[in-house]
């Protein structure tokens, strides 16, 4: 993430307001081509937008009229604080290929009702268009507001998984397991800590559901704050400071059959009233 000072001003023409991007932005953000996507704060209002290149290396960013309202700028030049990291928003767009040939044989309701955590998985390989659908699965979790400040952080790397699990003896399933998902949150982009929580376990959850109605087997495994395990996923993720793990979703072909057990509760629901 880059922080920064700068100027908000009107362009030349008077028809745009405009921030001057202090930095080469292709060469900060190793963006060889393409249009470069960015979020961040300016004087801790959040914000996303696409960058115009000027040339020669120099790039601005125009605020619209809400943005300039909500920091308060008036028409008069006017200094804010900026943090802003890159980000690959067109990526959210559309949707995998070969999504549409990966089935379900399970009801939404069923898919419920019989998921089970999952921590023991054969060496059979689990193919990447189901890891695409499952990561699809992920993105259509509701958020709040529509932020979607999940990333989602795929292992395959036999050595990593390993290293991984024998860190941490609630996560050993990780040696076995086909792969792993991490999922982070996006503190640039939903700065409230319980909704970008909630918005991820919302998205873990979808993943599980994914998981078990491909007959797959999958289990969540927490990230403690302040753990060594959570300091070891951020290095040897190379995680940026704005994203924070916060579960670990082992999965793979089930080696383990477990008996259903009654779920519902009459003492956990209330009506109206507690």
């Amino acid at each position: 993430m880059e922080r920064f000072n700068a100027l908000i001003k009107k362009d030349g023409s008077g028809r745009l307001t405009i921030i001057e991007i202090p930095f080469n932005a292709k060469e900060v953000f190793r963006k060889s081509r393409g249009a470069i996507y960015v979020s961040g704060t300016i004087n801790s209002i959040e914000y996303r937008s696409k960058l115009l290149s000027r040339g020669s290396g120099k790039f601005v960013m125009v605020l619209d009229k809400a943005m300039q309202k909500s920091i308060g700028f008036d028409g008069q030049d006017m200094t804010v604080n900026i943090t802003m990291s890159s980000e690959d928003l067109e990526a959210v767009a559309g949707e995998p290929d070969k999504i549409a040939d990966v089935t379900c044989g399970l009801d939404v309701l069923t898919a419920i009702k019989t998921r089970q955590s999952i921590r023991k998985f054969t060496a059979k390989p689990v193919s990447g268009d189901m890891v695409s659908a499952i990561l699809y699965a992920g993105m259509c979790a509701p958020t709040a507001k529509n932020k979607r400040p999940y990333h989602f952080i795929v292992i395959r790397d036999r050595c990593v998984l390993s290293m991984l699990a024998q860190q941490n003896s609630n996560a050993a399933m990780l040696e076995f397991s086909a792969g792993a998902i991490i999922v982070c949150g996006d503190k640039s982009r939903e700065g409230i800590k319980e909704f970008l929580y909630a918005d991820c376990a919302a998205a873990a959850q979808n993943i599980l559901l994914c998981i078990h109605g491909l007959g797959l087997g999958g289990v969540w495994c927490g990230v403690v704050p302040n753990s060594d395990w959570r300091k070891l996923l951020i290095g040897q993720l190379a995680l940026p400071n704005k994203l924070e793990p916060i579960s670990v979703i082992a999965f793979g072909w089930p080696d383990e059959e477990k008996e259903l057990c009654p779920r519902w509760e009459t003492a956990k629901v209330h009506y109206d009233k507690w």
